[in-house]
């Protein structure tokens, strides 16, 4: 989006979306010389996002499982092309409930669409998920290594994952999280992200700006936050890490 600005004594100003008609201060985090991101105050739960209404519950939950089966650099606008009348109409309900952001960066200048966490697709849904057999080691390893990151939820899981990981010790590393999740990466994802972390001037990190600047899912940059977390580098202060020294 791009929206015109207006020039006064006092300064410059802009109109921002009727998304912020509400909000009485925002947000602003300096992501790198030209590039700002602007958000409603975090930890506001007055201004959390709606979950979907249960009417139009079915058509959003299916664009959103289209998206999670995009990989995150590939969930252009092109993609609209592929979408129904119904679906595009759910998308734009997605983006103005916030459960659905396009992140531009210079990287992407397009954009990509971002999901927020707390509406990420889950199979099956509640406690069908619980229920659905866990994927084996085998193919938890194969996208370790294509992704360079994995998290586990299940001590079982990431049993079975070390079990097999024995004897590539040296290419990965990983932690127990406060969360009680597993959080694994590779020794080059973790490189990867070490570099695009050395460019972020703030003291606030915020693994989602980081993804859209950099082209990185915004988890593979928080399981390499966490692990550095517990080595003293940065702490954890919600969905932010706050850089020490």
């Amino acid at each position: 989006m791009r929206i015109r600005t207006v020039r006064k004594e006092s300064g410059t100003y802009v109109r921002l979306p009727d998304d912020f008609r509400d909000c009485d201060e925002l947000e602003l985090f300096h992501l790198r010389d030209g590039y700002y991101l602007v958000s409603r105050p975090l930890g506001d739960a007055r201004q959390a996002p709606a979950a979907p209404p249960a009417g139009k519950g079915g058509v959003e939950r299916r664009v959103l499982e289209k998206l999670a089966a995009i990989r995150f650099e590939k969930r252009a606008p092109a993609l609209l092309k592929e979408l129904s009348r119904l679906e595009r109409e759910a998308l734009m309900s997605l983006e103005k409930k916030g459960a659905v952001t396009l992140i531009k960066s210079r990287k992407y200048p397009n954009g990509v669409y971002n999901i927020q966490k707390e509406f990420y697709p889950q199979r099956n849904g509640g406690n069908a998920q619980a229920a659905a057999p866990a994927p084996p080691a085998a193919e938890m390893e194969k996208q370790l290594f294509r992704d360079g990151y994995l998290v586990v939820s299940e001590q079982r899981q990431a049993q079975e994952l070390s079990d097999l990981l024995q004897k590539q010790r040296g290419a990965i590393t990983g932690l127990k999280s406060f969360d009680g999740k597993y959080y694994v990466v590779t020794k080059a994802h973790m490189a990867k992200v070490v570099k695009a972390l050395s460019k972020c001037r703030e003291e606030d990190v915020d693994p989602k700006a980081v993804g859209a600047v950099e082209g990185m899912h915004p988890d593979g940059i928080t399981a390499v936050l966490k692990i550095l977390a517990e080595g003293g580098e940065y702490i954890e202060k919600g969905d932010f890490f706050i850089r020490v020294g």
